[in-house]
C-alpha cells in the first residue's frame, strides 16, 4: 500500500493547499468561539449550538489544527536553524503577554466604572493568561534546543509524546504558592484562582511535534494525492468513532469532572485531535484545487496572515463583544446575530492584516 510512496529525497517541497485550508478552518473557528465565550457563561456554552461550536469545532478542530499546522509550517520553513527559531520564540512569547495587556484593559475599565467585581477577576485572569502565543513562543524555544541537539523528527515526536504523558499526570495541580504556580504554569496545567495556563507546553507540544513529523514525511511523498486518498477515510473513521466514544461517555477532554480537562489533554485526546487535523488537511487537499481562484487567493492570504489576524481579532472581541456588548449593554443576542458579529470580526481582521501599519507586524 505504501510501497514507493516515500523517497529518500525531499520531492514535495511546494506550497501545500492542504495546510493553507487547515489554518483557514482553524482561524475561522477561533474567531467564532472567542466571540461566543464573551457572551455566554459556562452553563450556556454547555448546551445546543454553543456546545457544538465551542467544544467540537473550537476545542477539537480549531486550536489543535492550528498548532498541528504550525508544526507542518516549521517542517516547510527555510529558516529552521536554532538561533532563528529561538528568537522567533521570544517574539511570540512577548507578543502574547502584550496582547494580554490589550485584552484585559476593557475589563479593568468596566470594574473601575462600577460594572461589577467580576470584571476585576476577569482582568486578573486575562493579564495572567498563558494562551496560544506564549505557548507558541515556548514551543519554538524548545524546537531551537532540539534542533541544536540535532534531534530527528521522530525524536521530536517522541519528546512531544513524553511531555503529553507527563502533562496528564500533573494537570490541574496547585504548587502551593503564587510564585511557584506562576513559574510552572507555562509548562504544566495549572488553574488556581486567576492563574490559568490554557495551553501548557506539556499537554500541547505534541501537536507541534506531530505536525513537524508529518510535514517532514509528506516532503518525501512521491504521490500526495494517493497518500491523502488513504488518510482521509482512515482518519475520518478513527476520528468519528473516537469522538462518539468521548462525547457519549463524557470522558477525556469531554469530561464534566473538570473543565480544565478540555485544555489539559491526555495522549489519547491529542491523538483524536491529530486525526481531526489530518482529516481537515486531507479534505482541503482535494477541495481547494476545484474552488474558484478568488476563494483560493483568500484562503492563501488568510493562511499567510494568520498570526496578524489572530492578534487583531482579539481587539475586536475584547472591546466590542466583551467590553460593549457584554460589559456595558449586557446583551444576550441570538446565536445567528453572534455568528454574524464573529464573521464581521474575521473579515475586518483579515482586511486590516493586509494594510499598513499592520503589515509591519512580523513574528
Amino acid at each position: 500500500m505504501f510501497a514507493g510512496l516515500f523517497s529518500k529525497e525531499e520531492v514535495n517541497t511546494g506550497r501545500q493547499w492542504s495546510f493553507d485550508f487547515a489554518k483557514f478552518v482553524a482561524i475561522v473557528g477561533m474567531v467564532l468561539v472567542h466571540t461566543f465565550i464573551y457572551i455566554w457563561d459556562e452553563d450556556g456554552l454547555e448546551q445546543g449550538f454553543q456546545y457544538r461550536l465551542n467544544n467540537i469545532y473550537g476545542g477539537v478542530l480549531a486550536a489543535p489544527v492550528f498548532m498541528f499546522a504550525m508544526g507542518v509550517g516549521v517542517a516547510y520553513s527555510r529558516r529552521t536553524d536554532g538561533r532563528t527559531m529561538f528568537l522567533r520564540g521570544i517574539k511570540l512569547f512577548v507578543a502574547g503577554y502584550l496582547l494580554n495587556a490589550v485584552r484585559c484593559l476593557p475589563q479593568l475599565l468596566l470594574w473601575k466604572a462600577g460594572y461589577g467585581e467580576q470584571h476585576y477577576d476577569w482582568f486578573v485572569e486575562e493579564i495572567n493568561l498563558f494562551d496560544i502565543l506564549p505557548f507558541a513562543g515556548i514551543a519554538f524555544m524548545l524546537f531551537a534546543l532540539l534542533r541544536w541537539m540535532k534531534a530527528s523528527p521522530t525524536v521530536i515526536l517522541l519528546v512531544g509524546l513524553a511531555l503529553s504523558v507527563f502533562g496528564t499526570f500533573v494537570r490541574s495541580i496547585d504548587m502551593g504558592s503564587t510564585a511557584l504556580n506562576m513559574l510552572c504554569y507555562p509548562f504544566i496545567g495549572i488553574h488556581v484562582g486567576e492563574i490559568w495556563s490554557s495551553f501548557p507546553l506539556a499537554n500541547w507540544f505534541i501537536f507541534v511535534a506531530a505536525g513537524y513529523w508529518f510535514g517532514k514525511l509528506i516532503r518525501r511523498c512521491t504521490d500526495i494525492d494517493y497518500l491523502f486518498a488513504l488518510l482521509v477515510p482512515a482518519t475520518g473513521f478513527i476520528f468519528t468513532v473516537c469522538m462518539i466514544y468521548l462525547t457519549t461517555h463524557e470522558t477525556g477532554m469531554f469530561s464534566d469532572i473538570n473543565d480544565d480537562y478540555f485544555y489539559y489533554l491526555t495522549p489519547f485526546d491529542a491523538f483524536v485531535c491529530i486525526m481531526g487535523a489530518i482529516l481537515v488537511a486531507g479534505i482541503g487537499h482535494f477541495l481547494m484545487p476545484h474552488e474558484p481562484q478568488t476563494f483560493q487567493r483568500e484562503v492563501k492570504q488568510i493562511s499567510s496572515d494568520v498570526t496578524r489576524i489572530y492578534l487583531i481579532h482579539w481587539v475586536f472581541v475584547c472591546y466590542l463583544v466583551g467590553g460593549i456588548m457584554d460589559g456595558i449593554l449586557d446583551l444576550y443576542p441570538s446565536n445567528l446575530f453572534l455568528l454574524m458579529v464573529g464573521i464581521a470580526i474575521l473579515v475586518a481582521s483579515a482586511w486590516l492584516a493586509r494594510i499598513s501599519p499592520f503589515t509591519h507586524i512580523k513574528i
